[in-house]
């Protein structure tokens, strides 16, 4: 190092130290840190929610618990859920499954669907006729919070909240779907709950 560079090192600290303290009185105090916080973890329900659907729904709101993979399913493709609804009046479902789904819906012409809501892990579709101008499609695999399998263990919320804050009121009944297929409303095929 040079010689003159080292006579002014000290002096170029003390040069740094100066504009950096001061004297107390003429600090001025700084304000205490802001607290930071953080969002509760949940689920955002307001992607759950039908635009212009007034809550709570009239009528019933069914679940349809897709489970397990319908048999000779191919992995990473979609499987076809059949859902027939023998039941009068308005209703709201609610379909849940863990991987992905069509789900082909058959109301009956008794049957006026107010809401249909699908939610899974992956990729979920609903088609069928007289549907009902409120559908809504969600899954965990595009990003969606309010995208999961509802009965799943982790799902991060209870099957009864996701009734109640999609459609405004809870649920009425549970059904599982067997080879691939549920009948609501029929006496052969009872509800789980």
């Amino acid at each position: 190092m040079p010689v003159a560079l080292h006579r002014c090192l000290p002096l170029l600290s003390l040069a740094l130290l100066a504009g950096c303290g001061g004297d107390a009185e003429t600090q001025a105090p700084q304000a205490p840190a802001a607290p930071v916080v953080v969002a509760p973890a949940g689920v955002d329900w307001s992607r759950c929610r039908f635009p212009g659907l007034a809550l709570p729904v009239p009528g019933k709101v069914i679940v349809v618990d897709g489970g397990q993979s319908v048999p000779g399913a191919e992995p990473g493709r979609e499987s076809i859920r059949r859902v027939d609804i023998v039941v009068p009046g308005q209703v709201a479902l609610l379909l849940t499954a863990p991987d992905a789904t069509v789900w082909l819906l058959r109301p009956s012409p008794e049957t006026e669907l107010v809401g249909v809501f699908a939610s899974g892990e992956a990729s979920q579709r609903i088609t069928g006729q007289r549907l009902g101008a409120h559908q809504l499609a969600r899954s965990r695999s595009m990003g969606d919070d309010c995208g999961r399998y509802w009965l799943s263990v982790d799902a991060g919320a209870t099957l009864e909240e996701a009734s109640t804050k999609v459609f405004g009121r809870p649920h009425a009944a549970v059904y599982r779907l067997r080879g691939g297929l549920a009948v609501i409303g029929s006496a052969t095929e009872p509800p789980v709950e």
